[in-house]
């Protein structure tokens, strides 16, 4: 996925300074690079965020390991799932 990402970004980059360098009326390099630098602050929160949800899913299922393997019992499984979703 992010050598997909990666990928995408540098054509766009390209397409980008082309156009721009053609002169085309609604695309400046100059004046629209921050643009850039917001688009990979966006990515990086997402990809943040998208591994906190799994984060907490590989937890959940650990502690369901635990109960279901008899690591722990009914009453700690729960405290600590409900611990979890706070």
């Amino acid at each position: 996925m992010r050598r997909l990402f990666w990928g995408i970004a540098i054509v766009l980059l390209g397409a980008w300074i082309w156009l721009s360098s053609l002169g085309v009326a609604w695309i400046s390099f100059r004046r629209d690079w921050p643009l850039l630098i917001v688009a990979l602050g966006g990515y990086v929160v997402y990809r943040s965020v998208r591994r906190l949800g799994r984060r907490r899913r590989r937890t959940v299922r650990f502690i369901i390991d635990d109960l279901e393997s008899g690591r722990v019992d009914v009453e700690e499984a729960v405290s600590e799932l409900k611990g979890k979703k706070k």
